[in-house]
């Protein structure tokens, strides 16, 4: 394996690849490790009351729903202790968005879009899960979807 560093102007952000002939086990555990590394977990709340980290990479959605603030994972839903705003401020904007004044979610775990009548576009993530735009996020949506 061979690590390179590469520094040059042309870099507005700190870049880094993983090359390979092929997807192996190794290349997504490298992948996945780094992934933690760089970007922190945020705690949850598991079902048996345990606190463990959500990773970005990881998380569907970010929602509010009564009175509490969950996060979405391919896992399940977790109770998170920090506000929606708070998560959101910890979050890369190039890769979630708001999309309601309730949820937050991850542009890279957008399915598709259904772009209804309403003014409304519903939102169907990749793990089948179902959100609506507030006509007031529409814009913004396209905008980063560049649609």
């Amino acid at each position: 394996m061979n690590i390179k560093a590469i520094i040059n102007e042309k870099y507005t952000e700190t870049e880094l690849h993983v090359c390979s002939n092929k997807m192996t086990s190794e290349v997504t555990d490298m992948i996945a490790s780094i992934d933690r590394l760089v970007n922190n977990g945020f705690p949850v709340k598991a079902a048996n009351g345990d606190t463990v980290p959500v990773y970005p990479g990881d998380i569907f959605a970010v929602y509010a729903e009564n009175q509490k603030v969950f996060i979405r994972t391919k896992d399940g839903s977790f109770e998170s202790s920090q506000k929606l705003y708070e998560l959101e401020a910890q979050l890369d904007d190039k890769l979630f968005i708001r999309i309601s004044r309730a949820e937050i979610v991850n542009i890279k775990k957008i399915k598709r879009l259904d772009l209804g009548i309403s003014g409304t576009i519903k939102v169907i993530m990749a793990d089948g899960s179902e959100s609506y735009t507030s006509r007031r996020n529409v814009t913004k949506l396209k905008k980063a979807l560049s649609l």
